[in-house]
């Protein structure tokens, strides 16, 4: 309103000021000085209020720009807080996955007293079992069988003798003159992609349907799932410079870094179809994987010769050249140069005249080619920081 006001009067003011300078004009005999001061005066309360607003601007821009940054702030804050809360929930499935032998265990010991205390019926018997086993191990993989164990359990507690059915199941028995002992074995599968759960950690998977099975660490949500790790470092607390007997039965911990067995990962790819996935990060958060859609190593009798097929990816094609060539450690030269590349690099690969790649050499931020390399990630032999090999049946 008082802008409004302000603005009538200035204009008051020119007028009176375009009249004064009108030669026939009665309005001619206003003296000019009192128009030049009522003139600048309107000027000047025009001049406070436009400044006065100028301010007033300035002071809002200000409280936007915090306000801009504050909620900013919080979209960060709560995005940690939210990966954080997913990280724990996925730690605690982990942890619950990894101690289930362990639960297992207790579950035998009190089946057993069951076995003493609770025989007036098989019913009564299974029931029982069954919800003592669900009540220590949380019931995953268990619920789902609860139906064909109670039948199996029927007909052991009857016979007293091992059957194909309870075998089939899991479960195997001791039997003396008095007492029937149960033996409870984990849910294994026939591979990573069988595993009904997307989380990943440690199972138990079977390299073909006749052979007993291995302890694996299942990549269950990355690139959908169902892949098998067969090599993985993160931060150099395992050496990789070891000799053919190590790199052939693997070595480190799965939940860790290590190296799952040039023998094992043998008999997993020739027994089916797979494809293979390298995962690298440099030291500086820069990340890329190369995909190819076959992987294959020979027996040991032909060296672990290699087998790779088509490529795609981030990471850039580093085991294009490697194709036939046989792996070569600290003790066993099968590289394709004049010298020994695996005692060069202390490292041990499939090298093709020193290659491309070489994710098993010394761990650290050097740009030496002694560490572990992707020359075609950045077409340079910095180390990286990551590395992980992950194997999935076709």
């Amino acid at each position: 309103m008082k802008l409004s006001v302000c603005f009538i009067l200035f204009n008051s003011i020119l007028c009176v000021w375009a009249a004064k300078d009108t030669p026939n004009s009665a309005d001619a005999i206003v003296e000019t000085p009192l128009a030049d001061q009522i003139l600048q005066y309107g000027l000047e309360l025009v001049l406070q209020k436009l400044e006065h607003i100028d301010r007033k601007l300035l002071v809002m821009q200000f409280e936007l720009n915090e306000l801009r940054e504050q909620t900013a702030s919080n979209k960060v804050s709560h995005e940690k807080m939210f990966a954080d809360t997913i990280t724990a929930i996925n730690r605690l499935e982990n942890h619950v996955v990894k101690h289930i032998g362990r639960n297992m265990s207790v579950s035998q010991d009190q089946s057993n007293r069951s076995v003493e205390t609770t025989c007036a019926t098989p019913e009564r018997f299974c029931e029982k079992w069954f919800n003592t086993t669900l009540t220590n191990n949380q019931g995953q993989g268990l619920a789902q069988h609860k139906e064909s164990t109670w039948i199996s359990l029927s007909s052991l507690y009857k016979s007293r003798i091992p059957t194909a059915a309870s075998q089939r199941e899991g479960i195997t028995t001791t039997t003396t003159p008095s007492t029937t002992t149960l033996h409870l074995k984990l849910a294994s599968y026939s591979s990573c992609k069988d595993v009904p759960s997307n989380v990943s950690g440690v199972y138990l998977i079977h390299v073909n349907n006749d052979s007993s099975p291995f302890k694996m660490y299942c990549e269950q949500e990355k690139f959908d799932g169902g892949w098998i790790v067969v090599q993985h470092r993160f931060n150099g607390s395992v050496d990789f410079y070891r000799n053919w007997t190590e790199y052939r039965e693997g070595f480190g911990e799965l939940e860790n870094e290590f190296w799952l067995g040039l023998e094992l990962v043998h008999q997993l790819t020739t027994a089916r179809a797979h494809e293979i996935i390298f995962e690298i990060e440099d030291f500086s958060d820069n990340y890329g994987y190369a995909r190819y859609n076959e992987f294959k190593i020979g027996s040991e009798s032909e060296q672990y010769c290699l087998t790779i097929g088509k490529y795609s990816g981030t990471a850039g094609d580093a085991m294009g050249l490697h194709k036939g060539i046989k792996f070569s450690t600290m003790d066993r030269d099968n590289d394709g140069d004049n010298g020994h590349c695996a005692q060069k690099w202390a490292s041990a690969w499939w090298y093709n005249g020193c290659s491309d790649a070489d994710l098993n050499g010394p761990y650290g931020n050097v740009a030496d080619g002694k560490s572990m390399v992707w020359y075609n990630f950045k077409n340079d032999i910095r180390g990286m920081s990551y590395s992980r090999m992950m194997i999935r049946e076709l």
